[in-house]
């Protein structure tokens, strides 16, 4: 298995977002900006969605990253603990989210590899036809 650093959040469990102190009850060791590739989308219930992608041939920031932040925890078993109170946030058992290991570049150019909670690819159609893309791949700006 790929050994994973932390994990990626990029809407409500960001600083600032509505879920933040869910995040801060899991302990982490801190956070720092960094970015992912994909799409990102507003969803009618207030929060956002983001299917993955290849990644761009520009570095981030720029199209085709989303903006979020890199979140690090003590060590495997304070992550994994962190995951398993967030995934009941997420609705991972439900089939709202899902949790996959992508590459993460951090603002100062650094690349870890990050949990990120993500929509299934499958559900794009949907997405592209009823959510709000948000093109510059931030969520809070948009809001």
């Amino acid at each position: 298995m790929i050994p994973v650093d932390g994990l990626f959040v990029y809407g409500t469990l960001r600083e600032g977002g509505s879920h933040h102190a869910w995040l801060l009850r899991t302990h982490p060791e801190g956070w720092t900006r960094a970015w992912v590739a994909g799409r990102l989308f507003h969803l009618a219930a207030g929060y956002p969605a983001l299917v993955p992608t290849a990644e761009p041939e520009q570095p981030a920031p720029g199209p085709g990253w989303v903006w979020g932040d890199f979140v690090g925890y003590e060590d495997e078993g304070e992550l994994d603990s962190a995951l398993t109170d967030l995934d009941t946030l997420e609705g991972v058992e439900e089939g709202l989210f899902t949790r996959q290991i992508l590459p993460v570049t951090l603002e100062g150019g650094q690349r870890y590899q990050a949990w990120v909670y993500l929509f299934h690819v499958e559900r794009l159609p949907r997405l592209e036809r009823e959510a709000v893309e948000i093109q510059d791949g931030d969520w809070a700006a948009y809001l």
